[in-house]
């Protein structure tokens, strides 16, 4: 059995490119997560935005106290 693998192996026949397909596969699977991860942080922070823009808005003067108070409990209803 042994020398009928390895005869095959010597005919041409073998993993082929699949030699690499495979690892390939994994390492941009594995780079897009990192990439993804780099870029904007975890998808599950980002239904934060809302928050956050508000926090930009009031902290350059934009709006006063209580509008951002009044709009951060708004944001806030439509989360729960």
């Amino acid at each position: 059995m042994f020398t009928t693998l390895a005869h095959h192996y010597h005919d041409g026949w073998g993993p082929g490119p699949w030699l690499l397909v495979f690892p390939l596969f994994w390492l941009t699977l594995v780079g897009l997560v990192i990439w993804r991860f780099r870029q904007g942080g975890p998808p599950w922070r980002h239904h934060d935005a809302g928050r956050s823009v508000l926090a930009e808005m009031y902290a350059r003067g934009e709006i006063d106290a209580d509008e951002y108070r009044a709009r951060r409990d708004v944001l806030s209803e439509g989360q729960r």
